[in-house]
């Protein structure tokens, strides 16, 4: 259909059909503010059966989390090797009134705009530096809800990154008792004087 097309097809419409028709559209998710589709490089993984969070959600965690953990955390995440967002839907799965809250705090990051969340655009759709800003604004804002927005979230990050056996290449901690048997650990404790 040409430009010309459009604008004829449109110009009947009066005010009342208008936001009928614009109503219709961002129902559809066809409105230009990123409401359109979950970005492909965050979305989950076709396999995966999603049990609190939206596609949405689990994109939204999986990028919080690819900002909070570092840049190799943020890499490992990339590749695939670890995904704290499938962790995170596994664990509040088995809380159920966390489950709700993590989804309202998720949605409030994804689309909330200035001045609740110092932003414009989906939290998915910015890069990286733009993410950090708003984690910035979040973590020093003097709204209370909005400081437990980002520790909520960085905990919660932080959790279900680090508890992952693929993670410890990061840190370089062996975890709890996979390579270390007591009688090694207790050998390496000082002598007592």
């Amino acid at each position: 259909m040409s430009e010309r097309e459009v604008v004829a097809a449109l110009a009947p419409l009066d005010r009342r059909g208008f936001l009928r028709l614009a109503g219709g559209l961002a129902a559809l998710g066809l409105t230009p503010t990123g409401c359109g589709g979950v970005p492909r490089e965050l979305a989950p993984p076709a396999q995966l059966e999603l049990r609190v969070l939206s596609p949405r959600g689990y994109a939204t965690f999986q990028a919080s989390a690819m900002r909070l953990v570092g840049p190799r955390g943020a890499e490992a995440i990339r590749s695939g090797r670890i995904d704290p967002a499938a962790a995170a839907d596994a664990w509040v799965a088995r809380l159920a009134g966390l489950g709700a809250t993590l989804t309202q705090g998720l949605w409030l990051l994804e689309f909330g705009v200035h001045p609740i969340v110092a932003k414009w655009q989906p939290f998915t759709a910015l890069d990286g530096p733009q993410q950090d800003a708003v984690f910035q604004n979040l973590m020093q804002s003097r709204w209370d809800v909005k400081r437990d927005l980002f520790k909520g979230l960085k905990s919660l990050a932080m959790l279900t990154f680090y508890a992952q056996p693929a993670s410890r290449a990061e840190t370089g901690y062996p975890g709890p008792f996979d390579r270390v048997g007591i009688a090694t650990a207790m050998s390496d404790l000082p002598e007592p004087s």
